[in-house]
């Protein structure tokens, strides 16, 4: 898969779900082939779609807040 293309499903799966993991950035996106500011450019236009990145633990926390209100 190229790049593009990770980079358009990320931006699809953040913008439905609203968060995605650190964890789910690193995985797509190795540091080894990604550079910083590419990052921080993906980190800013995910920002501008409203998906908040997160630790983990902030997302589970969120998940059962979200069921809780439901």
């Amino acid at each position: 898969m190229k790049r593009k293309d990770v980079e358009v499903a990320l931006l699809d799966y953040g913008t439905k779900r609203g968060v995605l993991t650190f964890d789910e950035l690193n995985e797509a996106f190795p540091a080894e082939y990604f550079p910083l500011q590419e990052l921080e450019r993906f980190l800013l236009r995910l920002d501008g779609l409203g998906v908040k990145v997160v630790e983990r633990a902030e997302r589970r926390r969120n998940r059962q807040r979200h069921k809780q209100a439901a």
